[in-house]
């Protein structure tokens, strides 16, 4: 998929020359060889999945100011105003509704995601990442990080001769000399789709061409990259087929019968990996501009200098919670049932009589300025263990299922980036009140009656 941030155009033109290329080719089954991608890969191309960013072109300096072409370019947001990017836990655009149902439907074995960053002057044509955030299952995204894109990068440098890495951003470091101290990645919320396609087990690749390399080279280094994870896919398949599988079928397992050191990080810091990175960047002029070279490509900077900085790309949990048997959403609580629908996550009637952990808000925070059409809402709870009834039209989400670490995240009132996060629970959220969202820990908690 591509062009979700509209002004981000080589993706969009990278997938339509891959899709002409295997479009022209000719059919499986017939007497011409066909495009060899098709003998392994069922391939769905998004190429303009934000299309109304995309019609309103202008030039580019006035809606990507500093890319390097073309001439004309879309926007960033769609015609909600919404960047797509940031709606994958809300759900309010009709375009991340549509991804989310085809995540579930198709339940896609690889997705590769197309952007352009500016940032940090560095010598690589492409930045990547893996899923990023760490309550993902480790399968998937360990196979995509450890194995899937060394090769890939390898296999592009030795056919284009095009630099990729790890995405990511220079810090400076200290005066005098300013050198750079870190290599940091992006967020592990998976209100970012990297993130959220690793909470659902899904492998995902995060493909960022530089803003400041020509259009042209861009445009093909996007196109070689998914190529070549293409082909490493098709080579691969068993392990990608094994893989994703395994990561249903375990996740589905933890919730039959959740064990107390199982837990589910539901906030998270970034951090560093244990051996400091070698990073492509250029050498600083000496002067008043000090390290500027390394934050601005617009500022002159001297030959190619490679830093040994340390690399701040994975997370590591700060807030971690038991993974529950099930949670219980109570009666009159449609729009929430609504929305874990949306995300595929299987929801069931409830009726009966539960021992169930029940939240007390303890304190809460919302945020100053608003986000996407929202002002965020943090949480602090305390747990308690009660018995209650639950009428008819009540819900119960187990936690047994594919997707059930996502609805961990999404349910958990704590969570940094659930549903209370997004003003879900605006109506609940109070200090001293219960939060309505009930936890149970184990199968022999619950008396269903119907």
């Amino acid at each position: 998929m591509a062009n979700i941030h509209a002004g981000e155009i080589e993706g969009k033109e990278a997938m339509l020359m891959i899709a002409r290329e295997i479009a022209l080719a000719p059919p499986l089954g017939t007497s011409g060889e066909p495009h060899p991608f098709l003998k392994d890969l069922i391939i769905v191309i998004a190429p303009n999945y934000n299309a109304d960013g995309n019609d309103r072109f202008d030039e580019v300096a006035t809606n990507r100011p500093g890319q390097d072409g073309p001439a004309q370019v879309g926007v960033r947001p769609n015609a909600q105003n919404l960047d797509l990017n940031r709606d994958y836990i809300k759900l309010e655009s009709p375009e991340a509704q549509a991804l989310a149902r085809l995540f579930t439907e198709w339940d896609p074995h690889v997705t590769i995601d197309c952007h352009t960053t500016n940032g940090s002057a560095h010598r690589y044509v492409l930045t990547y990442d893996a899923p990023l955030n760490p309550s993902g299952h480790a399968a998937p995204i360990g196979f995509i990080r450890n194995t899937l894109l060394p090769e890939v990068t390898k296999r592009v440098r030795e056919r284009t001769g095009y630099e990729m890495w790890f995405y990511g951003n220079f810090n400076r470091g200290t005066p005098p000399t300013n050198a750079p101290a870190t290599w940091a990645t992006y967020s592990a919320e998976p209100r970012f789709g990297g993130p959220y396609q690793g909470l659902r087990g899904q492998m995902s690749i995060l493909a960022e061409a530089y803003s400041y390399a020509p259009y042209k080279d861009r445009t093909l280094a996007t196109k070689a990259f998914v190529e070549e994870i293409l082909k490493f896919v098709a080579e691969r398949k068993d392990d990608v087929l094994r893989i994703h599988e395994q990561a249903r079928r375990e996740t589905t397992k933890r919730g039959r019968n959740p064990q107390p050191d199982d837990v589910v990080g539901i906030r998270h810091r970034i951090a560093a990996f244990p051996q400091p990175a070698l990073v492509k960047g250029w050498e600083q002029i000496t002067g008043g501009e000090g390290g500027a070279a390394l934050r601005d490509p617009h500022v002159a900077h001297g030959p190619p200098k490679d830093y040994s900085v340390v690399h701040l790309g994975r997370f590591e949990p700060t807030r971690s919670v038991a993974r529950p048997f099930a949670y219980i959403v109570p009666l009159g609580f449609d729009p929430i049932i609504a929305k874990l629908r949306q995300h595929g996550i299987a929801v069931e009637p409830f009726a009966g009589r539960a021992t169930v952990e029940a939240y007390t808000i303890t304190g809460f925070a919302r945020a100053r300025r608003e986000f996407q059409g929202h002002r965020e809402v943090s949480v602090e709870a305390d747990a308690a263990l009660i018995e209650r009834d639950f009428p008819a039209g009540s819900f119960i989400v187990r936690t047994a299922q594919p997707l059930g670490t996502l609805a961990v995240y999404l349910l958990e009132p704590e969570s940094e980036d659930g549903l209370v996060t997004w003003n879900f629970f605006d109506e609940h959220i109070a200090e001293g009140k219960e939060f309505p969202v009930v936890r149970v820990r184990a199968q022999r908690d619950v008396t269903q009656t119907h």
